[in-house]
């Protein structure tokens, strides 16, 4: 971990056995003792995550846009202080809401990619990062971002950085015995490819599918290594931008993965023992299961 080096950073540029279940309502109700829970809040079109540990520790990975309520939604199911908070990448859909976070709750560690922008979204980020006294680390691959007892590997990104913003996205694994989520970010084929390259264990129970859904990510080889049984996606109803883009879901179809949207299925909350998942969704659907 390089703290010193990201504090300058930022100031410079300032399952197995599977159950699947749903319910109309989602309530902020507790999780088992033994259980992680992971929620993937609905804030329109945008990322905006929610982890929750069993020892209590809590770790957000972006926030989605400034309006999409993410900060509320922390504040609705009990959450005091953030641990950790992963900026995967500098745009606003990510880190808008992320800055209500900053100033309203007690943050550890904010971990980011040290990747300008030039809105003034991130220039509010900036300052509210540096006024909310967070210890501030640039995540490179190789990092471990410790959560309580659960390791977060950072799988990517690598410098030299990629022309553009998507491809230089923050990616973590989490782990919590035999169940793993894999956080993708934005990135795109051409971070996936240099994933595969380099010869990463990317296996993972449930994936957070990157960049909203879009053809230009989940290549077939890349979900062919994470050999995921559970997808979900964030993105907004009736977004312009058409996400998620039917050649994902058509690739996701063909490898027997089940999916889950925010868009159509709102909040979505996985939770695990580290054995069985249980996913509740804030829009009633049909159940479905696979063993």
């Amino acid at each position: 971990m390089r703290a010193s080096q990201a504090v300058g950073l930022l100031l410079a540029t300032l399952l197995f056995s599977l159950a699947f279940w749903s319910c109309s309502e989602l309530v902020a109700t507790p999780s088992p003792p033994d259980t992680l829970a992971v929620h993937f809040v609905d804030v329109g079109q945008g990322d905006g995550i929610l982890v929750r540990t069993t020892e209590g520790k809590v770790m957000v990975i972006v926030g989605g846009p400034r309006r999409g309520g993410f900060a509320d939604y922390l504040a609705a199911q009990g959450v005091q202080r953030v641990d950790v908070m992963v900026a995967t990448n500098p745009d606003a859909d990510h880190i808008g809401g992320l800055i209500a976070v900053l100033q309203r709750f007690p943050v550890g560690e904010v971990w980011l990619n040290g990747q300008e922008n030039t809105t003034i979204t991130f220039e509010d980020f900036v300052d509210a990062t540096a006024s909310s006294g967070a210890n501030v680390f640039a995540a490179r691959r190789g990092d471990t971002i410790q959560l309580g007892s659960l390791p977060v590997q950072v799988l990517h990104p690598v410098e030299p950085f990629s022309s553009g913003r998507n491809n230089n996205s923050v990616v973590v694994k989490l782990t919590y015995n035999e169940v793993k989520f894999f956080f993708a970010g934005d990135m795109e084929r051409e971070a996936e490819g240099d994933l595969l390259r380099a010869g990463l264990d990317l296996k993972a129970t449930v994936l957070k599918l990157a960049h909203h859904g879009s053809s230009t990510s989940t290549s077939p080889a890349f979900l062919r290594a994470v050999e995921p049984r559970v997808a979900v996606y964030q993105a907004g109803k009736d977004n312009p931008y058409g996400h998620p883009h039917r050649e994902t879901l058509a690739a996701l179809a063909a490898q027997g993965v089940t999916v889950y949207g925010t868009d159509r299925d709102g909040t979505i909350v996985v939770r695990t023992d580290g054995k069985e998942l249980h996913v509740v969704t804030e829009r009633k659907r049909v159940a479905a299961s696979s063993h």
